[in-house]
This record gives structure tokens, sequence and C-alpha cells, in this order.
């Protein structure tokens, strides 16, 4: 099927490969972006980034080839002048990115985000309509890679102070020796010693919600709720996961008191693996109940119009 879609447009395997020659060419020049991809799969490197990036990285190629029917049927129809034009602006944006990430920036996921946006955008150029669904998916790689770092600097005062305050007060309320001064969190372990931690951005939960939000916006793709119980849905799923980020701090405070740093760093670094899985396939049982996957209208119009006919 797949493949038939593709021998029927003559002029697919010529666009396929000036699409290669041009994106060579472009990596070529701009090798500097890859300057530090030896560290892309460095542990230590990984962990101080976080792994969700590459999780929703991983989820947006599956989408991709979960839709590639649909991507290549689209691909059919040709190119025309506004997705031509758009495509050349997106090129030039996406040239523009390359540029700054390979000169000046040092961020892994941004730079795997720019890698994806230039192949997006001259995929856009040379297949037009067939770039909606890789487009939608980058916008939402998008959102992962940038939401926490717009977090940080639009809700850097209120966000980590709101959930250090309701976090120590929470700890305080079941007895543990806790005290807070601004957002730098003082606990006293069993073990005779204190332990002085910073509540930022992304203990706050800003990793999480980016994440939470672009798998809302993947499963959007796919099955689409009523708009009234979308709002709802979106709400709900943001608080979710704030709490369940919340109650990953409560954890690792709880850890610390109980058995020391080190334990207390553990439950830190590995907790939300579990927790947020946990959490999400939850919201996942709740969201498809209110959802249905789109269907064939004419063949819904079709069963519609026999039933009539049997009444």
């Amino acid at each position: 099927m797949d493949r038939s879609l593709l021998r029927q447009d003559q002029s697919a395997p010529l666009k396929v490969g000036l699409l290669c020659a041009c994106l060579l060419l472009t990596f070529g020049v701009f090798r500097g972006v890859f300057a530090g991809s030896a560290l892309l799969f460095d542990y230590a490197t990984l962990k101080q980034n976080g792994f969700y990036f590459w999780a929703v990285l991983v989820l947006c190629v599956l989408w991709a080839y979960i839709k590639r029917t649909e991507i290549l049927a689209a691909a059919r129809s040709g190119t025309y002048a506004k997705w031509l034009t758009l495509g050349l602006v997106l090129v030039g944006v996406s040239v523009g990115l390359l540029y700054y990430v390979a000169a000046f920036s040092d961020s892994i996921p941004l730079a795997l985000f720019t890698i994806g946006f230039v192949v997006v955008a001259q995929f856009s150029l040379f297949f037009g309509p067939a770039s909606k669904i890789p487009l939608m998916l980058l916008g939402l790689f998008g959102i992962a890679v940038g939401f926490p770092m717009l977090l940080e600097s639009t809700a850097a005062a209120w966000l980590p102070r709101a959930t250090a305050v309701l976090s120590v007060s929470t700890l305080q309320l079941f007895g543990l020796p806790v005290t807070l001064n601004g957002v730098t969190v003082t606990l006293n372990s069993l073990l005779g010693y204190d332990i002085v931690t910073k509540v930022d951005p992304r203990c706050a939960g800003s990793d999480s919600l980016a994440i939470f939000l672009a798998i809302f916006g993947l499963m959007l793709i796919d099955r689409r709720p009523q708009n009234k119980v979308l709002i709802g849905l979106l709400v709900f799923g943001v608080i979710g996961t704030y709490l369940q980020n919340f109650a990953r701090l409560l954890l690792l405070f709880a850890a610390g008191y109980y058995y020391g740093g080190d334990a207390l760093w553990a439950v830190h670094d590995y907790a939300s693996y579990i927790l947020f899985p946990v959490w999400f396939l939850g919201f996942s049982v709740i969201y498809l109940r209110y959802t249905q996957k789109p269907g064939n209208s004419a063949i819904e119009r079709k069963t519609s119009n026999e039933s009539t006919l049997k009444l």
C-alpha cells in the first residue's frame, strides 16, 4: 500500500534524492551542530538534561510511522504555491536556528529540535501537504524542549516557591524536622546531619508538565474528544501531573530524612520514571473513555441508511 502510493508519483524518487542531497549539504555546512554529538548518549549528560525529551522524540517518530499512509497519500497531491512559500519560510528559519545552535548554543535538547526542524522544513519544501503531520509532531517536540525553558524564565519566582512552601508545610504536618528559606529546604536527617537542597523549576515539575503536554497533543492527533470535554481533560491532566511531581518531592524528602542524602538523590533521579508512567496510564484510561477513534464517515452514513431501510 505505502510503496504503491510512492510509485504512482513518478517525481517522488527525484524529490527524495533532492531532499537527501539538500540535507547532506545543509548539515555539512553546519556540521558544528554535531560537535557535541558524542555526548548525546553519555549517561551523565542524559541524566543532567533528563530522559524525558528522548521519550517524546521516540513517540513522535512512532506517531509519524503510524501515520505513514496518510503522509504518503498527501505526498501524491503535489506541492502548491502556498506550501512552497511556507516551505521556503521554514527552510530560512531552520537555517537561521541551525546557525545559532552551531555557533552559540550547547543545549542538546535544542540541537535535537533544530535537526528535526531542518529535516521537516526541507521535507515540506518538496512534499508540501504531506508535511502537515510532521509539522504537528515537530511542534509537540518543540513544546517538550521549550516549555521547561519558558517556565524557568516566566515562572522562576512563584512556581518553585509555591511548590517548596506546599512541600515543607506538608512534611511539617507529618512531623518531619524541615525548614524553608526562600526555595532552600533544610532537612535534619535521622543519620545526624542536615541536608540542604533547593527547589528549582525542574524540581517543581516543569519537565513532567512538558512531557504531559507533548503526549497529550499526540493523543489529540489520533483521538480527539469534544471541545467541552477537552478543556476539562487538559486541566485535570495538568493538575494531576503537578500532583504526581509533588508526591515525588514528598517521597524524596522522606527518603532523605530516614536514609540520608544518597537516598534522597536516588529518589530525586529515578522516582519520576515510575510515578509519571503510572499516573499517565490512569489518565489515558480516563481519556479514552471520553474519546473515540475517527471513523470513515462514508461507511457510517451507509450503515445508518441501511439501518433506516430495515426499519
